[in-house]
């Protein structure tokens, strides 16, 4: 569990009481009753009001606060303010305000403005975490702390720049290495001195939003190295707090809010830490279940499948998207518990009361403009609230067991969508999720995974678009194939190594032998171009043809069995889909992106050879997980659909955790409806 005070799920939101008068206070703590709440937030943007001058600390609204919230049975997550800095800060010490990509100095305004390479903010920062750490040293109400606000907003000034090439000189050790590195005699940039380095920005070498809105680069390997860089300077900026919380705070665990998927952070890196990962979901009603569970599962790989906290979630609309529609009926519930499959052991949400002013003002919140609980999003909170606890301890430290996993990488993110071709519309996350929701749609669990993780628990792994790979993660994915297991890639993989310098000796210089084929050509298409894949027998009895896109490969096959061909163009009869033998497992490459139907028929023939089954088999509109404790598994049969749906259970007996009753046969499951089973003891019929 999260902190052992809180036995159950944490359940509250971010609150904010210093923005309304101390009458109302008592009111938020009857409403928090009432929903269940036994957890806030707080204080996450008052260092204006906690450090008034530089020399001045006030705490005293916050020791009232904090006291009347604890005297009433409710626990406090303890938020550094540093991700708005005051005003008398940015005035004073202007080297803290950032420079954009664009080198425009920001002045004072907004939130997450500040250079994480400034020794001011950097002194300041640990300041107030430091103060906040001594003054609450031996305060019972704290069950986590919470540093920062949603990092990732990058710096270019010149702070940033002496601390890159420090970076680069602990990196590379020599500017002999650093040229050899950055394949430097490329357009004459070779560097003679290190002073001569410049930051990547659209003054330099970027190019923001050169190509379908996303940023581009002249030279590559000095982008990436610059995003490796302000990850890792933000890293330290959370550090520095962190070593001051934790001179008086020994055991409270500590934890940052990353906003969704973030870009701009290797949360790998982030994810070794952080005490337990949390995040910040906001979904819009238009996205698909599985997108929501994708990134879901990518937390919980940051810290290896252990439980993660969900940080932020609306209550119903937002206010920052173009469209903030409501929440539907019973979507709040659903999404919760559909977290809560993936592997969260807390739902918080932002915020608690909704704000008067400014740009949140109509941001919903656990108590709305309207003041009271008596709403249908008021009723359908305290109905979690109330189911929550009920649950209390059964689910919480639970894991989630998966045979198959997906390899990500950051720094391959980065270099596919920094790559000057093949095609604008060669995007990683949308390349990962034709895979992801192969296995979703079959109700098989997966994990997220780095190319250098451990690989021995799996049967499976996938590594949609692995353009960038180290030596090191060459080796692991070859070890695990050549033990059994059975790996599949696709086309644009295995290019570069870890500095975006291309393999030589042909494509997929990385994967070749592996996968007993080399590439001669990548010829990328047009959007509104198609070409077709005819199956072989070898993939299904009915060979069908299936349509491709984006990507066609001209594939010279050494070894491999081909599954599948192309059936247009100069390539006709070539191979698409090749599965090669490689010591005890396999090795699978698809040239191009197969229309869904197909990938579902890879993943279903390789999860049937591995005898990976699904939970239960249900149609498309139903999300089946499961989460293991011990000897006791909780299966969450969700349904996302607008009508009732029926899933066969097959002969054993269950337990229906929220209502109590014993299930046999099937379960019908009504609109928006989620069901959490366990196994009744005893186990078959």
């Amino acid at each position: 569990m999260i902190n052992n005070k809180i036995k159950g799920f944490f359940y509250g939101a971010d609150y904010n009481p210093d923005q309304w008068n101390e009458e109302i206070w008592e009111e938020d703590i009857r409403q928090m009753k009432v929903h269940g709440v036994n957890v806030v937030t707080l204080p996450v943007f008052s260092w204006a009001k906690l450090q008034p001058s530089e020399n001045e600390f006030d705490f005293s609204w916050l020791d009232k606060i904090l006291n009347l919230l604890y005297e009433n049975g409710i626990f406090i997550n303890m938020a550094t303010p540093t991700a708005a800095q005051p005003a008398w800060m940015s005035k004073k010490y202007p080297d803290i305000t950032r420079t954009d990509i664009y080198g425009r100095k920001r002045k004072h305004g907004g939130r997450v403005n500040f250079c994480p390479n400034s020794l001011n903010y950097r002194k300041f920062s640990r300041a107030i975490a430091k103060e906040m750490a001594e003054h609450y040293k031996d305060n019972p109400a704290i069950v986590l702390w919470h540093v920062n606000n949603e990092y990732g907003a990058y710096c270019y000034c010149e702070n940033c720049r002496k601390a890159f090439i420090q970076w680069l000189k602990d990196k590379y050790t020599t500017l002999e290495n650093l040229n050899r590195c950055w394949y430097t005699s490329f357009w004459g940039h070779t560097v003679y001195d290190w002073d001569e380095i410049e930051v990547p920005y659209a003054l330099t070498e970027i190019l923001p939003g050169a190509l379908a809105g996303r940023d581009g680069t002249y030279f590559q390997p000095i982008a990436i190295d610059y995003k490796r860089f302000m990850s890792n300077s933000l890293l330290e900026c959370f550090n520095g707090e962190v070593e001051e919380i934790r001179k008086y705070h020994k055991e409270t665990p500590i934890t940052t809010n990353i906003w969704s998927i973030s870009h701009e952070l290797d949360l790998f890196r982030w994810g070794e830490q952080c005490d337990i990962v949390s995040w910040d979901s906001y979904p819009s009603n238009k996205e698909h279940p599985s997108e929501i569970a994708f990134r879901h599962d990518v937390i919980r790989g940051l810290k290896k499948g252990k439980p993660f906290l969900l940080m932020e979630q609306t209550p119903s609309q937002q206010n920052w998207q173009a469209y903030n529609a409501q929440k539907r009926p019973g979507v709040m519930r659903l999404l919760s518990y559909q977290c809560i499959a993936h592997g969260a052991d807390g739902i918080m949400f932002f915020q608690w009361r909704q704000s008067l002013g400014a740009c949140e003002k109509y941001h919903a919140a656990m108590v709305p403009h309207a003041g009271h609980e008596n709403t249908r999003i008021g009723r359908e909170l305290t109905q979690l609230g109330r189911e929550l606890k009920c649950l209390q301890d059964k689910i919480i430290d639970s894991r989630t067991e998966a045979k198959a996993a997906i390899i990500m990488n950051w720094s391959n993110w980065w270099g596919v969508e920094y790559s000057s071709g093949p095609s604008v519309d060669l995007t990683y996350l949308d390349r990962i999720m034709k895979y992801y929701k192969a296995f979703y749609d079959l109700k098989i669990p997966l994990d997220i995974v780095e190319p250098t993780s451990d690989l021995s628990r799996y049967e499976i792994v996938i590594a949609p678009l692995l353009y960038m790979v180290s030596d090191d993660a060459i080796e692991n994915i070859k070890n695990f194939v050549s033990r059994g297991g059975t790996f599949i890639t696709t086309f644009f993989s295995g290019i570069v190594n870890e500095n975006d310098i291309v393999r030589l000796g042909g494509y997929p210089g990385a994967f070749k032998e592996l996968l007993g084929i080399w590439v001669e050509e990548v010829d990328a298409l047009y959007p509104n171009m198609k070409n077709g894949i005819k199956t072989e027998e070898q993939l299904e009895e009915n060979q069908k043809i299936y349509e491709c896109q984006l990507i066609c490969e001209v594939v010279h096959n050494e070894n491999a069995i081909v599954l599948g061909t192309f059936t247009e163009d100069y390539y006709q009869g070539c191979a698409a889909i090749t599965e090669n033998s490689y010591g005890n497992g396999k090795a699978v490459y698809v040239a191009s992106e197969p229309e869904d139907n197909l990938i579902k028929v890879l993943v279903e023939k390789y999860c049937k050879e591995k005898n990976i089954e699904p939970i239960f088999k249900t149609n498309a509109d139903i999300e089946i997980t499961r989460r293991v404790k011990e000897n006791n598994e909780y299966i969450f049969i969700l349904n996302h659909s607008n009508s009732y749906q029926k899933v066969s259970l097959g002969d054993k007996l269950y337990t229906d955790l929220l209502k109590g009753e014993v299930l046999a046969n099937e379960v019908e499951i009504g609109p928006k409806g989620v069901v959490i089973l366990t196994h009744l003891k005893g186990g078959l019929k």
